[in-house]
């Protein structure tokens, strides 16, 4: 097919395909030596002067915060700037729509849609899942995403895979501990974003401790909790994002220098 070209095109197709080779090397040796994912750092202020209770319901947000690159000490969370898009995506950038927002995790939370369809699925045949869940959350989405994946495992054999969960009866713990952490970044980012006071975040807060309390008694079993709850909750088109927060998971676990490893549980 190529006897017939002229001569330069012969020196054209030989610059190109270098050219390909050439990228296609550095490129890929790039990736190859790509630094591993986000590296905790626990950032601190200097400027803090939370008490060890506020601290310990800080933390409950830790694995997030860390993508963010937030500190770990202060109510305050980045800049009104860098919060805003988050504000906005989540319908809570004006007053209105945060405290609609903080009253539905508050109430029920995520824990709405666990609750019902894993004793669902632990009770009810299979061939009656379809009418239940038409009665209960008609076409929700996320409703019956949670439904897809934990009837399947997945949402259960991935964390297990990536040595986050190691027993299927972990499942048992429920999501509250996402709901918590929800709720105290999200309350963090309203405050940073001039939304609501100070003294109202931390009314918000407060309450974000009182659920953890309530339902776990380490951090252990808290953390694992939150991550059953944000594997479920993020979808599947979220997977880079789904990943890093992952591997932020992983540290916060075992760093010495992580809050659930330096604030103590309260016995």
């Amino acid at each position: 097919m190529f006897e017939n070209l002229p001569w330069y095109s012969y020196i054209i197709l030989l610059v190109a395909v270098g050219s390909y080779v050439f990228r296609y090397f550095k490129i890929g040796k790039k990736e190859y030596d790509a630094p591993d994912m986000t590296e905790a750092k626990f950032r601190k202020s200097s400027d803090s002067t939370l008490d060890q209770e506020q601290l310990f319901a800080l933390a409950f947000y830790t694995p997030i915060a860390e993508w963010w690159e937030a500190n770990t000490n202060t109510l305050s969370f980045l800049t009104a700037k860098k919060v805003k898009p988050y504000l906005e995506g989540w319908g809570m950038d004006t007053p209105a729509g945060y405290w609609s927002l903080a009253e539905y995790f508050m109430k029920d939370g995520r824990r709405w849609y666990f609750d019902f369809i894993q004793t669902m699925i632990e009770k009810e045949p299979q061939e009656q899942w379809e009418r239940i869940m038409e009665q209960k959350f008609e076409n929700n989405e996320r409703a019956h995403r949670y439904l897809e994946w934990l009837s399947s495992g997945k949402t259960l054999n991935i964390l297990k895979q990536k040595g986050i969960l190691t027993f299927d009866s972990e499942l048992e713990l429920g999501v509250a501990g996402y709901d918590a952490a929800m709720l105290v970044g999200q309350a963090r980012k309203a405050y940073t974003g001039n939304l609501i006071s100070e003294e109202e975040a931390w009314k918000v807060i407060n309450f974000a401790k009182g659920l953890a309390l309530e339902y776990f008694s380490s951090w252990e079993d808290f953390g694992k909790s939150f991550i059953i709850g944000f594997a479920l909750d993020m979808k599947a088109d979220y997977n880079t994002y789904k990943e890093e927060v992952y591997h932020l998971y992983k540290q916060v676990q075992e760093n010495p220098n992580s809050p659930w490893n330096t604030i103590d549980w309260p016995r």
